[in-house]
């Protein structure tokens, strides 16, 4: 399978002509390197791209499942690609001054993938679909599942330079919130608050970004000792609009009686893409700023509208995909809490999201802690167990969560307490990172609510999955 200039795009994003280098980079990106490119799934690239003086670079690329369809990049002089074994790869890339050179591969999504420089050149490497965004890395580099290079930590720490203040977040329930209720919030025990903001507040106009908000709730939190994580809303569970307004014929109405952002589109997330871009600008560098989170990768959708929308799960993959690492990619020194539980037509895509994005720095996790729910317990949490000393981890005790009665026999209670689903949390989803829900009035008499969680989160500030 060759690949096109015509036919090269990052997960929807098209790509520069690679003829030349990228000689007039952006302040502050570098001029040349190494870089790696995940064209969607099955495609990958790794260009040499010179900046004023000549380069060359060696590797070998090892994988766990047939490597295929090595090819060089029209424009490109690639002088030594081959595959030594059905699973490994050799590459040397040689470039001269303001030129680039280049090889493509295939390999299976399922493959574990690790890339080690045999040279001893010294150029940098990088990650992204261009210099200008793209996430310095280091050889041996595991390029998918993070124990691809026989080090399952490896790119943990390799992320460890990323925002780290795990523990008791509370979540305000409403994006209209106000620092005075937000202050009702800090308790024993809690680390931060999580707020949600509405991505049409954030973007009155395309390409006009007003992040005046989330400013002013960093300001507050620094003045009270705390920390700050925002949740850009593009799904709502009301009769509401969260996504901009020149993007409202991609809002679409849900089955919880509010309205799915068509993320999947080339049409919506580049944008989503180019206002976390913005936003790292102003508050990446922020030490109050713990970081951002996505929103469920349900979307509460039937067939009939999906289809109408040209949803496809593959589509879905690769647009979260591209979400995040863009995010990790504008917020580099911040965390990307990833909202996941169920992906529609193809749910093991889940596990190939975050093999993609765990060696960023993404924390994954998501709704709810839900011990007895069976679509959770069969689809979601072993996801928590398969990827869990790989990435951080968190879960969110949701509203409905306080009110969750047990569904086998043996307990003294009527629903599950708030010590259980801690409990649960730990040993079963392995959170670094556990999200409160201010739910402030239980659903009857023998339910609970997020006071009955207070003793909970004071008694354990600190815990360790």
């Amino acid at each position: 399978m060759k690949f096109s200039a015509s036919r090269l795009f990052i997960l929807g994003i098209a790509l520069a002509p690679v003829a030349l280098a990228q000689s007039a980079s952006p302040s502050g990106a570098p001029s040349g390197g190494v870089l790696i490119t995940r064209i969607d799934s099955a495609h990958w690239q790794i260009r040499l791209i010179a900046g004023g003086n000549a380069e060359q670079f060696s590797a070998v690329l090892e994988s766990d499942l047939p490597i295929s369809a090595v090819t060089g990049l029209k424009g490109a002089t690639t002088t030594n690609a081959r595959l030594l074994d059905a699973t490994s790869l050799s590459a040397t890339l040689v470039a001269s001054p303001e030129s680039v050179d280049a090889v493509n591969f295939s390999v299976s999504g399922q493959a574990k993938l690790c890339l080690r420089d045999t040279g001893s050149s010294g150029v940098n490497i990088y990650l992204g679909e261009s210099l200008a965004n793209a996430v310095p890395a280091t050889s041996p580099l595991a390029l998918t599942s993070v124990d691809a290079c026989g080090d399952r930590t490896q790119a943990v720490m390799a992320a460890s330079a990323r925002k780290y203040h795990p523990g008791h977040y509370t979540i305000m329930v409403r994006h209209a919130d106000t620092q005075t209720l937000m202050a009702t919030a800090l308790q024993p025990g809690v680390v931060g608050i999580a707020k949600r903001y509405t991505w049409r507040s954030l973007e009155p106009k395309q390409g006009t970004y007003d992040f005046s908000a989330i400013k002013s709730d960093l300001a507050w939190a620094a003045a009270h000792g705390t920390r700050l994580v925002a949740m850009i809303e593009y799904k709502t569970f009301v009769n509401e609009k969260a996504g901009p307004a020149y993007l409202d014929s991609y809002e679409i109405p849900n089955k919880l009686g509010g309205y799915t952002l068509a993320t999947w589109s080339p049409s919506v997330y580049p944008r989503y893409n180019a206002l976390i871009k913005a936003l790292g600008a102003q508050v990446d560098s922020n030490p109050i700023f713990e970081g951002l989170s996505t929103q469920e990768t349900s979307v509460s959708l039937d067939t009939a509208a999906l289809n109408a929308n040209g949803y496809t799960p593959e589509k879905q993959r690769d647009s979260l995909i591209s979400m995040l690492s863009s995010a990790c990619a504008s917020l580099p020194t911040s965390r990307v809490f990833w909202y996941m539980n169920f992906l529609v037509g193809h749910q093991s895509y889940i596990g190939n999201i975050a093999s993609a994005v765990a060696p960023l720095g993404v924390v994954m996790g998501g709704p709810d802690v839900w011990p007895d729910n069976q679509s959770l317990e069969t689809l979601t949490y072993p996801f928590y167990t398969q990827f869990f000393g790989k990435m951080p981890l968190f879960g969110q005790v949701e509203d409905i969560n306080y009110s969750e009665p047990h569904m086998t026999s043996g307990y003294k209670t009527k629903y599950w307490t708030m010590p259980e689903l801690y409990n649960f949390a730990l040993t079963t989803m392995h959170v670094n990172y556990i999200f409160w829900m201010r739910t402030t009035t239980a659903e009857n008499t023998a339910a609970y609510d997020w006071y009955n969680a207070l003793p909970v989160i004071a008694a354990n500030a600190t815990f360790s999955p």
